[in-house]
């Protein structure tokens, strides 16, 4: 933990004009007596710091108010004047709330549902302490929902907890409140980020503020640039924005193309300055439809490349997602979390929602196995070699220096690996679970309650881990995308060790062709039951293969699956697949 803030040092303000998907927000909730920051104190806070929609660090204290907790909030929250008699005061609990505050790496950025209250009492509290006040940036998920979630009749936390289907285990609550509050923040990002094309912090800063609305007088440019759009249909596509000597300077894609382009050409005051900029050079736009979103994502990443326009930035970031990663290609492998799948020849377990899930079942791994810890990258034996610590500790068998044979040490491998991907006793749930009910016993709830998440976590990624696998490992199978399609039509993929070898679209005329439909699984025929796919493929000699734009398209539909994943948009293909229920999953309506 960082250290704590002396009482008379400035907080220091860090540039905020940082990559969205690089930033860390800090989102917090605080429980009072009453509604005035003057008069009512604190009696609870919940901190949570997350990054790219994934939870880093969690921070949660409840303290004695110094007053009497009445009744009616009692009945709120659940808290009580015998709950919180022996906690520590906030002037104690201060500086370890600073330190974990004032500790994201890069600038804070407060988050929290009608933040102005909980800023507010935060303040407070530190003034009455002799500290400082705050003066972060804030964003409230409150006046986001506003702009976001227009249709909702009520942008209560409780309203969007339903409306995003989360659920917690008490309300009214700081730790589960702020939890709430990050998740609904993520949905709310990603809507910026695909929607809206929103890049920076200072973007969404400055969004929530900012009124919508259309200017009576309209520019004759922009006038000329409404009558172009009155044809552009309602279906997923990429566009083009070219200056006065019809040059690309802006390519971007969209799953409803009208309502996309049609948002820049009005005076909006919540346009960024960088899209503000961008209209004042507009002359000209054009559009391509696409069969789904993920065929405007591959085709604005291609196009982008090729193009390389003035306003796109280099290429855009995707969420990322942690997984555990044991390097199997070389002789004796690690394991260690990363953020990248690469086609290097490891096996890679994953995507988890949350760091935590991982740091904790590495943690687990590391005490229950003994692979190696160190460093290098290779491991090159020798029996010369003095074995570290660890080995010392019966926490490593010491390959270094050959204590351990490769084949032992290879099984010790094959034992990590049905720890992750089985569910049975000795497996990370059964000793997750355990540990959970043991928790339970002995009455630490809050611990059995974040044990029991990191077995959703990784209930989760069982399900999808032979999919995951399919992908990392570059297998094969067949994506169907277009519940959004306005027109009922859908596009299909059909992926051959990892490249995308076919695409095609159907809606009701094509299936009510007979000879389209024949064509269509006469090339699922050659494709996937031919035999030859099927032969034994190395993934680790297949890097040669890959250019660095398709691992590009790679990353792309991987991002995708992740965040769209069901049984009924992506089908593995395996030796055990049947042509027939492969037919059915292509022509079933989505």
């Amino acid at each position: 933990m960082a250290v704590a803030m002396t009482k008379t040092k400035d907080i220091k303000i860090i540039g905020i004009n940082s990559s969205i998907h690089d930033a860390v927000f800090t989102v917090f909730d605080v429980e009072t007596t009453g509604l005035s920051p003057d008069r009512n104190r604190m009696t609870e806070i919940g901190i949570v710091r997350i990054q790219g929609g994934e939870v880093l660090d969690e921070y949660e204290s409840l303290m004695n108010p110094g007053q009497f907790i009445p009744p009616e909030i009692t009945r709120l929250t659940g808290i009580t004047n015998e709950l919180v008699f022996d906690k520590p005061k906030f002037e104690t609990l201060a500086p370890e709330i600073l330190s974990f505050i004032n500790g994201s790496v890069g600038g804070v950025v407060l988050t929290g549902h009608n933040v102005k209250f909980d800023y507010g009492f935060l303040n407070a509290s530190l003034v009455r302490s002799g500290y400082n006040k705050l003066s972060y940036p804030s964003i409230c998920t409150a006046r986001l929902a506003r702009r976001l979630s227009k249709s909702l009749p009520s942008k209560s936390l409780d309203s969007l907890r339903r409306h995003f289907g989360i659920h917690s285990r008490r309300k009214h609550r700081a730790i589960d409140d702020a939890r709430a509050t990050a998740t609904i923040l993520s949905h709310f990002i990603e809507q910026l980020v695909n929607e809206y094309e929103f890049e920076t912090v200072d973007e969404i800063i400055g969004f929530q503020y900012k009124k919508i609305y259309e200017e009576s007088k309209i520019s004759a440019r922009f006038k000329k640039l409404k009558v172009e759009l009155q044809s552009v249909p309602k279906k997923p596509g990429i566009y083009y924005m070219m200056n006065k000597k019809e040059e690309i300077i802006y390519i971007g894609k969209a799953k409803n193309l009208k309502d996309r382009m049609g948002s820049y050409f009005y005076h909006n005051v919540s346009h960024s300055t960088k899209i503000k900029k961008l209209v004042r050079y507009v002359h000209k736009v054009g559009w391509e439809t696409t069969g789904s979103e993920l065929s405007a994502l591959l085709a604005e990443s291609r196009l982008i490349k090729s193009h390389k326009p003035r306003f796109n930035s280099a290429i855009k970031s995707y969420r990322k997602f942690p997984f555990i990663k044991i390097d199997v290609q070389r002789a004796y492998p690690r394991v260690f979390k990363v953020y990248e799948i690469i086609p290097d020849g490891a096996k890679y377990y994953g995507p988890f929602g949350s760091s935590y899930t991982v740091n904790a079942l590495i943690e687990r791994i590391k005490k229950l196995y003994k692979l190696r810890k160190c460093d290098d990258r290779i491991l090159r034996p020798a029996k010369n070699k003095s074995a570290c610590m660890y080995y010392e500790f019966h926490q490593c068998s010491a390959p270094c220096n050959l204590t351990v044979s490769a084949a032992e040490y290879k099984k010790e491998v094959h034992s990590v690996d049905k720890f992750l991907t089985t569910s049975g006793k000795g497996s990370a749930i059964g000793y997750l679970e355990s540990e959970m009910s043991l928790e339970a016993d002995l009455m630490n709830y809050e611990h059995a309650s974040y044990l029991r998440d990191n077995i959703t976590d990784l209930k989760k990624v069982l399900l999808n881990i032979e999919l995951t696998n399919s992908i990392v490992e570059l297998q094969n199978y067949i994506i169907k995308c277009g519940e959004d399609n306005n027109d009922g039509s859908w596009e299909i993929f059909l992926v051959v060790n990892g490249k995308i070898a076919k695409t095609f679209i159907i809606d009701e005329n094509v299936s009510a062709d007979e000879d389209k439909v024949n064509n269509i699984i006469e090339e699922i025929n050659y494709m996937y039951f031919s035999g030859a796919l099927f032969k034994d493929f190395v993934f680790s000699k297949a890097y040669h293969k890959f250019k660095i734009d398709e691992i590009d398209t790679l990353k792309i539909i991987s991002n995708w699956v992740y965040r769209n994943y069901t049984p009924t948009r992506v089908l593995k293909m395996t030796p055990k697949s049947h042509l027939g229920d492969v037919v059915k999953f292509v022509f079933r309506k989505p």
